[in-house]
């Protein structure tokens, strides 16, 4: 398991999750969701950036590079 920093479009607060390497960039961006889902949520495709650049959703975590500690960005969008 990864720790990352996950930042949720239109939330105040940014978030530690853990993200598996094999897992998709979707799914991540779904925990995102479930945790935020109190104080904001985002409807309608999504986009997702590892430390400003956009990624694919289904890309897993290893594919993207991201590391332990790596800011992921989910915002409005459509996918890329």
């Amino acid at each position: 398991m990864i720790p990352i920093y996950g930042f949720l479009e239109g939330d105040t607060i940014g978030l530690l999750i853990l993200a598996d390497e094999q897992e998709l960039l979707a799914a991540t961006a779904a925990k995102l969701q479930a945790a935020a889902r109190l104080r904001a949520g985002l409807a309608g495709p999504l986009a997702v950036f590892v430390n400003g650049r956009p990624v694919e959703l289904d890309a897993t975590v290893q594919q993207a590079g991201i590391k332990a500690l790596d800011r992921v960005d989910v915002r409005r969008g459509a996918p890329r």
